[in-house]
């Protein structure tokens, strides 16, 4: 029996304080998790000093152990109490602050009276056996108060519970009442009852099943600490025969094998020893990791994997839709989840829209939540993801049966956040895994990164828009400012003439007069429609494969008329064949104004030339893109003017000197909508006296 209670003493001792680390390393400023660390310490200090008591080699060594185990066994009850109240959300102070007063009163009676323990005998086969004092009774009736009142709690909460909770209640309520029972077989021989400790090992058991109670609460996996329990207590059992071998080597291999080694030798081999296993746990310890989670934890970890995969790709969602489509499938995949949906909002909204969800969740369950419901309150004010249980079993009183309900009658599990930047867009929510599996941290971490992810690609599309409807703005009030310009002059000469026409209106030589302006000013309007309603529509065409060289040699044709007045030289490209996609007669039209534009500034020059010339150009991009540039020797630009070049109504052209459809300012405005509809780009290169070339970056077609 002194065997057994040597064994289970150690196994507790070990058991105990694993889960006290455990729990505690995992959130140190939780109540929950302090309280469990405290319950779990004074439990492993009770079985160090009981299995120091047990080995103990005279009476006086024996005493003092036991005293020592009797203050940390005064201890447990309490805290147990205390743990099982915090777990349960109930307040009950008094008995609380009682507990600890007469903890502390017991622990000093022990500490330096006789008043609990009077001393040792040989009892039942065991040479120091204590023998209780006059307040030791006193002592047992406290220790059966803080044991089975909470035992009772643990029972109605039970009857109330349902579900997960009610079963992870049951099992607490199991796990007490094993260990209470095993640790009472202690109290027998205290009052020569011939009951031997035989449920000294059942305490262990009572530890790991109030440890699981903590464990619903995410504060570590079961399975795995149970593996590195056993993985951990195999190495030390092993790591421990490291410094006896070494000693013994040094005994055998004595040339006095009767010589006692000396404290420095025995130093000696200890620091050796202590040194290897320096060198070698943390490797040890990560490579056993390592292979555990992989045992353990293989089919999460591929999930956990498959998530971390989907926060690289949300970002590349071609809509909004499809974005919400796939977060919901891939989440339900990944974590074995057959209800799943995305609510969220725009800038504009203010209740919570279901966006997407999964077949089991699509026909049935709410379709919008207000702005106002406490369940939005809830995940924006946490800003990560929220499991429900945790809130209703938690220590927050109000809203329990709201977030109950929706447990139940929705099927609500987990909820996400989707924030980005300040805004709350909205939430994941998320019901119960298959087989019961548990929500753990790694699963909640992953979540709150694509929430994050989800939130700033709806953040990066908003700007995106706002930007873009600026950039309408802009355009608009470009566009009227300069149509007002335009307009202005024609309608001018027309309001001039008409107001002429009471006056001199018989006059042959006026009539002919006024009809030429009216007929020319009439043209200059429609021309500024024309090019106006070009400017808007220039992307309402379809897409094909194109050869660019085509597309200039037919330039080249058009303007030879021109070129043979002015005396203008144009050199094509060498390269034949380069295929960009887009549409012929608008790439038509960029390069024909192009080259429209190169003619009137090289007017008057004898010497002028026009170059086309044509590379590919790899970039960051997976599409290479083709350059076609049109380089002129013209007086160039300066440097005012071409920062405005591509703006519309803008030209280098005075007013008198506008004529038809050329001189307006809008031909590098459609040209620059044209390429920009084309997924392409436009620049200009130039400088007063050396020339102009324009470069229109193109995709190549595949």
């Amino acid at each position: 029996m002194i065997l057994y209670c040597i064994l289970t003493s150690a196994i507790n001792t070990l058991a105990s304080l694993v889960l006290a680390w455990a729990v505690y390393s995992r959130k140190p400023r939780s109540p929950a998790n302090v309280l469990f660390s405290g319950f779990a310490l004074s439990g492993m200090v009770w079985s160090a000093f009981y299995f120091l008591w047990q080995t103990a080699a005279d009476a006086a060594t024996a005493l003092l152990y036991t005293r020592l185990l009797t203050v940390a066994a005064i201890v447990i009850p309490v805290v147990y109490f205390h743990f099982v109240t915090r777990l349960l959300g109930e307040e009950r102070r008094l008995e609380m602050r009682l507990g600890y007063a007469l903890a502390i009163v017991f622990g000093v009676l022990t500490l330096w009276s006789p008043w609990m323990v009077t001393g040792v005998v040989r009892k039942a086969g065991f040479p120091f056996w204590p023998t209780p004092g006059l307040a030791y009774p006193a002592y047992l009736l406290a220790f059966f108060y803080y044991f089975v009142v909470p035992a009772w709690m643990l029972a109605g909460g039970c009857r109330r519970a349902h579900g997960l909770r009610r079963n992870q209640l049951s099992l607490v309520l199991l796990g007490t009442a094993i260990g209470f029972l095993g640790g009472a077989t202690n109290f027998f021989l205290w009052y020569d009852i011939p009951i031997p400790p035989v449920g000294n090992g059942l305490v262990a058991v009572y530890v790991v099943a109030v440890g699981y109670a903590i464990i619903r609460f995410r504060l570590m996996d079961f399975d795995l600490l149970v593996a590195r329990v056993v993985a951990y207590f195999g190495l030390t059992l092993v790591l421990a025969l490291v410094t006896p071998v070494i000693i013994g080597s040094i005994h055998r291999w004595s040339l006095s094998p009767a010589v006692e080694l000396d404290f420095l030798t025995l130093y000696f081999a200890s620091v050796i020893s202590t040194a290897v296993l320096m060198a070698v746990l943390p490797e040890l310890r990560r490579k056993i990791d390592s292979f555990l989670e992989q045992r353990v934890l293989g089919r999460r970890l591929a999930d956990s994997e498959l998530l971390g995969r989907l926060a690289a790709t949300i970002s590349s969602a071609s809509d909004e839709s499809a974005l919400f489509s796939e977060v919901v499938d891939s989440v339900a995949e990944a974590l074995d989840v057959t209800d799943a949906a995305v609510y969220t909002r725009t800038e504009f909204e203010t209740d919570f829209t279901r966006r997407a969800a999964t077949p089991a969740r699509r026909e049935s369950g709410l379709r919008l939540f207000a702005e106002s419901s406490p369940l939005a309150h809830l995940v924006q004010t946490a800003q990560h993801g929220v499991l429900l249980d945790e809130v209703v079993h938690g220590a927050v009183t109000t809203g329990r049966e709201y977030y109950a309900d929706l447990r139940q009658r929705q099927g609500f599990e987990l909820i996400v956040p989707i924030i980005g930047d300040t805004f709350f867009y909205g939430f994941l929510t998320l019901g119960p895994r298959a087989g019961r599996a548990l929500y753990n941290d790694i699963d909640l971490s992953l979540l709150d990164a694509i929430g994050l992810q989800i939130g700033l690609n709806l953040r990066a599309r908003q700007l995106e828009r706002r930007a873009s409807q600026t950039e309408k703005l802009i355009a608009l009030g470009t566009l009227a400012a300069g149509l007002a310009h335009e307009l202005r002059n024609p309608l001018v000469s027309i309001q001039t003439f008409s107001a002429l026409l009471k006056e001199r209106g018989g006059d042959p030589d006026f009539q002919q007069e006024f009809g030429n302006v009216v007929q020319r000013d009439v043209n200059r309007i429609a021309s500024i429609v024309e090019n106006v309603a070009a400017f808007a529509e220039s992307n309402k065409v379809e897409m094909i494969s194109v050869n660019l060289p085509d597309v200039l040699r037919t330039v080249a044709e058009i303007v030879r008329p021109e070129l043979q007045r002015t005396g203008i030289e144009l050199t094509l490209p060498v390269i034949t064949q380069s295929v960009v996609r887009g549409n012929y007669s608008q790439l038509l039209q960029v390069f024909l104004n192009l080259v429209q534009n190169a003619i009137q500034a090289l007017d008057g020059r004898t010497d002028g030339v026009i170059r086309f010339e044509l590379d590919l150009r790899v970039t960051d991009s997976q599409q290479p893109l083709v350059c076609a540039s049109v380089t002129d020797n013209g007086p160039g630009i300066d440097a005012a003017m071409r920062a405005h070049i591509f703006e519309p109504f803008t030209t280098t052209k005075a007013t008198g000197l506008r004529r038809g459809k050329h001189g307006m300012g809008l031909g590098l405005a459609i040209v620059k909508r044209i390429v920009q509809h084309h997924q392409g780009d436009i620049d200009v290169q130039s400088a007063p006296g050396h020339g102009t070339t324009f470069r229109v970056h193109l995709p190549q077609s595949t």
